[in-house]
């Protein structure tokens, strides 16, 4: 009788351990993926992101990290609980938090103190590059990075990369926003900004490197507080898809007094620095 009494404790223990850890994973399995939806379509879907107050999203990510790292933390306690009571090991629950906290938590942490931190030679910071399958704010893009994410303040003063030719100014009404294109002949290239707050030239304008060309802003795919930058692509001839990385081609912030090569492309940083 003791022994029958002891195997039933012990499998009423297991059992209220692993509801409890089934319970809590659900309660926030069902705050989490709610949350993530939100955060998504609000970096994804310009409808969405320009008619929310700016904080809404930072805010949201905030509270959906918060709650991966309770996911985490609650996973390893009934790691340590189930070796226990069942002797054995049980790591997926463990191993699909610690990807939660790397790709929701760390990664966009990592951003945000790289953001506040001044560069040591006075460039602007690079929030994401050519390639990245990070966005700005650290979270994973559904697509590689078309160009360079330019840090800039609020309203400052978007400069023109190299002397060329204005061929689109307008609201794309898409994830770029307000855009200027400005074609660089007779190198056959062509420099691809976006998210301005207003544009300051036309459609056919003659524009010098260094020239204002428009104001940083957050339209289109609007930028979270603190991550306020200017997207740079660079694309070869009219084909839109035909891009390269413009990071090799920048020679540093504009300088008025400076004379830059003739013979090949050169930019500079679309902000002052």
């Amino acid at each position: 009788m003791g022994g029958s009494a002891a195997q039933r404790q012990d499998v009423s223990r297991r059992e209220r351990i692993q509801n409890a850890g089934r319970l809590s994973a659900r309660q926030i399995l069902w705050l989490v993926l709610p949350t993530a939806v939100l955060v998504f379509a609000g970096a994804s879907t310009p409808w969405i992101a320009q008619r929310v107050p700016r904080f809404t999203f930072p805010t949201v990510a905030a509270a959906g990290a918060a709650l991966i790292v309770l996911s985490f933390v609650n996973s390893l306690v009934q790691f340590v609980r189930r070796r226990r009571v069942e002797g054995h090991l049980r790591f997926f629950p463990v191993v699909v938090n610690v990807v939660a906290l790397v790709f929701f938590v760390l990664l966009p942490l990592t951003h945000l103190v790289r953001a506040v931190t001044p560069s040591g030679d006075g460039a602007p910071r690079i929030h994401a590059g050519f390639g990245d399958w990070l966005g700005s704010e650290g979270y994973p893009r559904m697509s590689s990075h078309r160009g360079v994410d330019v840090a800039g303040r609020m309203s400052a003063d978007v400069l023109a990369a190299a002397d060329g030719r204005v061929t689109v100014a307008r609201d794309n009404r898409d994830l770029c926003g307000l855009i200027v294109v400005i074609d660089h002949d007779p190198y056959g290239l062509r420099t691809v900004y976006c998210h301005f707050s207003e544009i300051a030239v036309r459609v056919g304008d003659s524009v010098k490197r260094g020239q204002r060309i428009g104001a940083v802003g957050t339209s289109g795919q609007r930028a979270w507080p603190g991550f306020e930058h200017v997207h740079l692509e660079l694309q070869r001839g009219r084909n839109i898809n035909a891009i390269e990385d413009p990071l090799p081609r920048i020679v540093g912030c504009f300088d008025d007094t400076k004379v830059y090569p003739a013979d090949r492309l050169v930019l500079t940083y679309p902000v002052k620095c």
